[in-house]
Formats: C-alpha cells, sequence, structure tokens
C-alpha cells in the first residue's frame, strides 16, 4: 500500500505497486500508454488522481530496468542528491514513463529518439520562442515513420511531427560510429538520457 496525498488534502493508502514486470503483465504497457496506470480514486472527493510515484519497471526481454521518480524529484537528481540503482535507467514524471515505454515497445533507440526530439525542439523554438515546447513519440504509423506529439507551441493545441524512418537510421548510424559525440553526450546524464539534459541546461534550470 502506497500514502496519496489528494489535491483535496486528504491522505490515504492505495494498492499501486511498487515494482511491475512488462513481461508478466503485458496488459501495463496499455495502461502506461493510456494514461491509466498508477491512477486512484480519491476516498473523499472521488477525483481522479494520475501519479507519478517512483516506480520500478522491468522488462527482461527488452533487458530494460527502468525507475520512474516523480517529476517534482527532478532537482533532487540533477544535484546529484537523488541515487539511482546500478543498471536501471531512469525517467522523470509520466509523460517521459510513457514515451519511453512506447519507444522501447517499437525496438527503437532511446538515445536517438532524444537527439530527434533536440533537432525537434529547436525548431519549435524558433517557431514560439515564447513558448516552453515538449515533444513526445507517440507511434510508428504503418508506413514506419516515426510520429510525435509536440506541446507548448500555440495554447491547447498539439502539433504533429512525423518523421522519416530514413533519418532515424541516419541519426542512428551517427550515435553508432561517434557515441562521445558533443549532442549524444550531453543527451546523457548518467541513468537519465533525455533532450531535458540539454534544453535545461541551455534554460539555465
Amino acid at each position: 500500500m502506497r500514502k496519496i496525498t489528494c489535491h483535496c488534502e486528504q491522505t490515504f493508502s492505495v494498492d499501486l505497486p511498487e515494482t511491475v514486470n512488462l513481461d508478466d503483465n503485458p496488459d501495463i504497457i496499455r495502461d502506461i500508454a493510456d494514461g491509466s496506470f498508477l491512477t486512484c480514486i480519491c476516498p473523499a472527493c472521488e477525483a481522479e488522481l494520475h501519479t507519478d510515484l517512483e516506480t520500478d519497471i522491468l522488462w527482461p526481454s527488452k533487458n530494460l530496468k527502468l525507475k520512474l521518480i516523480p517529476e517534482i524529484e527532478r532537482f533532487s537528481f540533477m544535484s546529484g542528491k537523488k541515487k539511482i540503482p546500478e543498471g536501471f535507467q531512469l525517467v522523470i514524471g509520466y509523460p517521459e514513463l510513457a514515451d519511453r515505454t512506447a519507444v522501447v515497445n517499437a525496438n527503437l533507440n532511446p538515445l536517438v529518439m532524444e537527439a530527434l526530439k533536440y533537432h525537434l525542439l529547436e525548431k519549435a523554438a524558433e517557431m514560439s520562442p515564447e513558448g516552453e515546447p515538449s515533444v513526445y513519440f507517440e507511434k510508428l504509423t504503418d508506413s514506419g515513420a516515426l510520429e510525435f506529439h509536440m506541446y507548448g507551441i500555440k495554447k491547447d493545441e498539439v502539433a504533429l511531427s512525423v518523421i522519416p524512418p530514413t533519418l532515424y537510421e541516419k541519426v542512428k548510424a551517427m550515435a553508432d560510429s561517434e557515441p562521445d559525440g558533443e549532442l549524444f553526450s550531453a543527451l546523457r546524464n548518467g541513468p537519465y538520457i533525455s533532450v531535458q539534459n540539454v534544453f535545461s541546461e541551455n534554460n539555465g534550470d
């Protein structure tokens, strides 16, 4: 059982897992994608709460051990106070969990995907200098193209960006041949592979 405090200030215990195995429970892959994973109902106000509680996601067939930590612990990790167990990759906040699960499920390379996001965010910043864009992988299309959803360019709108598989393969070849190149190195922070390592630094956060 895990303790949760609702926006109404009610604190209650809920049966949400601390560790899941996606090979043993493949339905959780769908639950992560549709946002129902780690969701509960407040017994006081009956609000539906979407949490990002610290959770270990194990996926042996993909050789993946993933640790989710809440968005509120981002600074704690970035400042070196939050330690991640050896052998785990890290995602911060639920959107990153959904993104990484979709990437791995599609047999795509997370580092390459974060590099593609970097270029998409650069273009988004040019289009909307005052915005705070974010981008997440959605799915592979029937043609094999990579579909991304971008937020924060225009208020209350989601922009769609589709990248051809040839571009993915080109960036992957670069990552394979120059894994310590400037961008690929900047995208890695120990167990945390994310475009946020670059953009948080650029924003002075």
